[in-house]
Order: C-alpha cells, then structure tokens, then sequence
C-alpha cells in the first residue's frame, strides 16, 4: 500500500515539482542576489546581477538571454516554452536596488537568522525574484509540460523610471498575464494607486533681513500652501476614498529655498508625492493645485507660484494606477493556489506603494497582479524577507503558472 501512494504521488506533477527543489537552495539564490550590489551608485548597475542569473539559469538548461535596455544595463528573459494552446503567464521581478545608505546590518553580507535572511533588496525584491527563477527551474526539473509560455523578466530600473519594464512593454515578450513579486506578506494584490512627483516652485522678492518689509518671503509662500494642503486638500483627498484601493493621498517631501537667515528668501521649492486612484484623472490632480494657487493669490496679489511635473521617475509612461478585477481568471488561480500551497484562504488586498505592474497592465494590455513573500524594512536600515515565504512563493507561482499555462 505504501509504495502505492509513493508511485502516485510521484505521477502527481505538482508533488514532482514540490520536491524539486529545496529551501535551502532558494535561499542560495537569494543570498548569492544580495552579495551583488545593483543599485544606482553602483558604475555597471545591474549588469554583474544579470549576468549571475542568465548563468545560473543556463547552467539549469533553462533558456535565457540578456536584452541591453541601456548600457551595461539588460533585462534577463528566461522562458519555459509551452507545447501551445495555452495561455501565456509572465513573472516580472527587478534587478535593481535602492542604495544601502547607512544601513545597521551589512548590507551585502547576507545571512540567514531566526527564519529571515538579512540584506539589502532581500524583500525589495531579490527574494521574490529568486523564489520566481527558481519557479522555471522547478518545473523544469519536473518536466512538466506547460501548454503555455512561462517567462521570467528579471528587468532593470523599477527604483528609479521603470526602464526596464517599458523595454518589455515595448518590444515583448507579450504575455496574457502577469505577476509581479514585490513583496506582499503573502496576500494577493489586484490593485494600487498610481504615482505623481510634483515640484511647486515659489518666487519672492531678496532683501536684508533688516529690512525684510522690502522683500517678499518665497518660504511664506511655501508654508501657506503647505498649510492649505493639510488642512483643506488631504482631508478631501480620504473623504474621497475608492472603491478599488486605498484612497488617493499626498505627502510633502521635501522643502528648500533661502541662501542665509539675513536674506530674504526669492524663491523656494516643495516637492509633493501625490497617489491618485482610477477614479481620479492627472488633469483633476493638477487643478487641486491651481485651486490653491488661486486662494492664495486672492488673498495675496504678490503671491506667485508655478507647478512642474518630477519626471525623474518616469521614463516615457506616465505611471498610472493597477487594477485587475478580483474575478479575473489570474486573481481567482492565484487564490486557488495559495490556498492549495498555505492550506489557508489568502487576503485579496490594494498594494500600498506603487509597481511596475501599472505598466504591464495598463500599456503593455497585459492583466498584472501583485504577490510575494513577506518580511521588512525595504529601504530601511535593516532589510529583511522570511525564508518560508520564498518557498511558499515559488510553489504558489509554479500552481498559479501549471493552472493557467494549462
């Protein structure tokens, strides 16, 4: 009876794919990811990290190649080929990472501790990316035969303007859907607000500070808009909420202007993050700032300001809100699979920050959806992703594909 079940199990291609490939070699990957630094600082940026996972992908038999997006900068696309007649699943995860700053942990000396492997870009997001390369590997171990295309886009550039997601955008491969595996704490994510940088632009009159009556005050003008922000526009922002994702919001980030405290400052500058939702558009999100414009020149004919677009994280695609329909086919695999993975039923929540399925979904016409392991501290001092989770995430992505590749 007992070698029964052993063989059944054996022709079960999910069990041969479970049993592929251990947790600790997903950590490998991870760890071997973290050693190499690929954030901005760095002069090559993300090509010795895409060179490492082509090799290590090719080294598996898995077919891989690099696609220059700028300079020393490639994509890696691996591919899984299905038989055909199915539909095609791509995992999109990026390369690059913010840089370590002043981090408390060595930043690219990973270690595994109390089930969490430390590092930076461990969470944000090399462990999703290794637990979705070793999701190709796996199921080829397994031979399983996917009807349709499974690809891995290991893409450059989501920290900064999105890059390397536009490249696939642009010139493909096209997939019918996608996952992107920025972290998640395991619940699956449809949706998230779109991103906007703005820098308000505020231009006074220079005097002595002895004779400040003489001038006008750029960062007085800053503040009062400021205060109007706060106080009139961020309350309407949450009254507005959405029905989709979190509600829109906005953050004052950064404020600078003067020379010195006896000069009258002429001008000043305060950059705003703004999030807005579907239910919102650019042209609504930008009168919301010349309404205020407008209050405070009525009350001040001296007051004058300007509103420039930050296109600093952007490169060509403006970068807009996600939302996928909790009843999309992607969604309800990615809940069967989860489930059948955890033996828990997962959250269906609205990603907090925002991610380069917005591309992929609203550009490329290709439904994204969010999911990836949990841990913390992405762009803090001590970054950290749970090594249960990496496990759990390759299986669930090996599910998600086997269901909808066929």
């Amino acid at each position: 009876m007992v070698a029964k079940n052993s063989g059944s199990k054996a022709k079960d291609p999910f069990d041969r794919v479970r049993r592929s490939v251990k947790k600790a070699e997903i950590e490998g990957l991870v760890k071997s990811l973290v050693k190499i630094p690929s954030h901005s600082q760095v002069p090559t940026r993300e090509k010795e990290v895409a060179q490492f996972l082509k090799e290590y992908l090719e080294d598996e038999g898995i077919e891989v190649k690099l696609r220059q997006v700028e300079k020393d900068r490639p994509n890696v696309i691996a591919v899984v080929k299905g038989s055909g007649n199915g539909k095609s699943l791509m995992l999109n995860g990026h390369t690059d990472t913010v840089p370590p700053y002043e981090m408390d942990i060595p930043p690219f000396v990973p270690k595994v501790d109390g089930g969490k492997l430390y590092g930076r870009g461990s969470l944000d997001m090399k462990g999703g990316l290794g637990a979705m390369a070793m999701t190709l590997i796996a199921l080829d171990r397994a031979k399983v035969a996917l009807k349709g295309d499974l690809y891995l886009a290991a893409v450059v550039g989501e920290e900064e303007r999105s890059e390397g997601t536009e490249d696939i955008v642009l010139k493909g491969p096209k997939a019918d859907m996608a996952i992107v595996g920025e972290p998640t704490d395991l619940e699956i994510q449809p949706s998230h607000r779109g991103l906007e940088w703005f820098d308000i632009h505020f231009y006074g009159k220079a005097a002595h500070g002895g004779q400040a009556d003489r001038g006008v005050n750029a960062i007085s003008m800053a503040s009062r808009f400021v205060n109007l922000l706060e106080t009139g526009l961020l309350p309407k922002l949450r009254a507005k909420g959405s029905s989709v994702m979190l509600p829109p919001t906005l953050n004052v980030g950064v404020i600078r202007g003067g020379q010195q405290p006896s000069s009258v400052a002429d001008h000043c500058v305060v950059k705003i993050d703004r999030r807005w939702t579907p239910e919102e558009d650019l042209q609504t999100v930008f009168q919301e700032i010349y309404d205020i414009f407008d209050t405070l020149k009525k009350a001040d004919p001296r007051f004058k300001a300007e509103l420039k677009r930050d296109n600093t994280n952007m490169k060509t695609m403006t970068h807009v809100p996600n939302y996928v329909p909790e009843d999309h086919r992607l969604v309800k695999s990615l809940k069967g699979s989860v489930a059948s993975v955890t033996g828990e039923q997962p959250k269906v929540t609205s990603f907090w920050g925002w991610t380069d399925a917005a591309l992929m979904t609203h550009f490329g016409k290709t439904p994204t959806v969010v999911f990836g392991p949990g841990g913390k501290g992405a762009h803090s001092r001590t970054e950290y992703v749970l090594t249960n989770d990496l496990q759990t995430c390759m299986l669930v992505y090996a599910k998600t594909a086997m269901d909808l590749c066929g």
